[in-house]
C-alpha cells in the first residue's frame, strides 16, 4: 500500500508533461483485483487486450479473461504495451539530453575562445556564464528525474507481477522480470555517463561563478581580467581545467589584502580616538577647582 501512495505522490510532483508516460500502476492494480483465477476447463480465445484506463478496465474485459488457461499470456500482452510506452519515452528523453549537452559544451568552447577584449564589461561575462550554468542545472535535474523514472517504473512492474501471481497462482513474475531487465528504459548506463559529464562541467563552472559573483573578489574585476578564467597570463589557452583550489586561492588572497587594508584603517582610527580621549582626560586633571 505504501508503494502505491509513493507512486501517486511522485506523479503529482513530477513534470506535468511526464505524468502520462509512467506505468499505469493504479489501472493495472484494479485489473488484477477484478480477475478471477481461471478454471481448469477449456475456454474460447481471449479478445485483444484493452489498454489500461485511469478508471480501470470495464466488466467485459474482466469477464472475458475469466476461466481462460492462457490468462498469463493475455496479461503479458497488456504489460508489453506498457513496456513500449516506457521505452519510447525514455529513449526520446535520453537522445534529447545527448544533443542538449553537446550544444552546451559548444557554448563553453565559444566563451573560452574569446579574446581578452571580447567582453565589454564584467556584467556581460557574468550574465553569459550564469546562463550556461542555469542550462546545465536544468538538464542535470531532468536527467536525475529520468533515472528516478527508470527505477520507479521497474519497481512498479515488479509489484504488479507479484500481485498477479498471488492473485492467479501464475508464474509470470520471474520470466517477465528477466525481460524487463533488458529493456532500454532499464538500461541506464548511458544516462549515468551523461549525468557525470554534466556534473563535471558544473564543477568547472562553479569556481568561475564564485569569482565573478563574490563581492570581495570581483569588485575590482576589469574586462581584460576575464580572460584569466580561461587563458594564461600571456594570452595562450590554458591546458588544464579551472580548479576550485586555484580559484579559492585567488579569492582568498584578494580577500586577505582587502581585510588587511580595512584592519589598518581601523587601527589608525582607533589610535586617533584613544589620543583624543587621553588629551581630554589630561585637560580635566589640569583644570583649576572652584574651592
Amino acid at each position: 500500500m505504501k508503494f502505491g501512495k509513493d507512486f501517486r505522490n511522485h506523479l503529482e510532483e513530477t513534470l506535468p508533461a511526464w505524468r502520462d508516460k509512467y506505468l499505469a500502476y493504479k489501472a493495472l492494480k484494479k485489473l488484477i483485483k477484478n480477475l478471477v483465477p481461471p478454471e481448469p476447463t477449456a475456454a474460447p480465445p481471449l479478445p485483444p487486450p484493452p489498454a489500461p484506463a485511469a478508471e480501470g478496465p470495464g466488466p467485459g474485459a474482466v469477464a472475458a479473461a475469466q476461466g481462460n488457461v492462457d490468462l498469463g499470456n493475455w496479461f503479458a500482452r497488456i504489460l508489453d504495451a506498457e513496456l513500449h510506452k516506457l521505452n519510447e519515452f525514455y529513449i526520446e528523453r535520453e537522445e534529447w539530453y545527448v544533443i542538449r549537452l553537446q550544444v552546451l559544451k559548444e557554448r563553453i568552447e565559444r566563451v573560452k575562445a574569446k579574446k581578452n577584449d571580447a567582453f565589454t564589461s564584467r556584467s556581460e561575462f557574468t550574465e553569459e556564464m550564469l546562463e550556461i550554468r542555469k542550462d546545465f542545472v536544468i538538464i542535470h535535474g531532468e536527467m536525475i528525474l529520468l533515472q528516478t523514472y527508470s527505477s520507479l517504473n521497474f519497481a512498479g512492474l515488479v509489484k504488479i507481477l507479484k500481485k498477479y501471481d498471488k492473485r492467479t497462482g501464475g508464474v509470470l513474475s520471474l520470466p517477465f522480470t528477466q525481460r524487463v531487465r533488458h529493456q532500454p528504459f532499464f538500461t541506464t548506463e548511458p544516462l549515468t555517463r551523461l549525468v557525470r559529464e554534466c556534473e563535471a562541467n558544473l564543477e568547472l563552472l562553479f569556481p568561475v561563478e564564485a569569482e565573478v559573483l563574490e563581492p570581495s573578489s570581483s569588485s575590482n574585476l576589469e574586462p581584460h581580467d576575464v580572460a584569466r578564467f580561461f587563458h594564461g597570463e600571456d594570452g595562450e589557452a590554458c591546458s588544464g581545467a579551472i580548479t576550485s583550489e586555484s580559484s579559492l586561492s585567488d579569492s582568498s588572497t584578494d580577500s586577505q589584502i582587502q581585510d588587511a587594508g580595512k584592519d589598518d584603517k581601523e587601527v589608525q582610527s582607533n589610535s586617533k580616538e584613544q589620543n583624543a580621549a587621553q588629551g581630554g582626560q589630561n585637560c580635566t586633571r589640569r583644570a583649576p577647582t572652584d574651592e
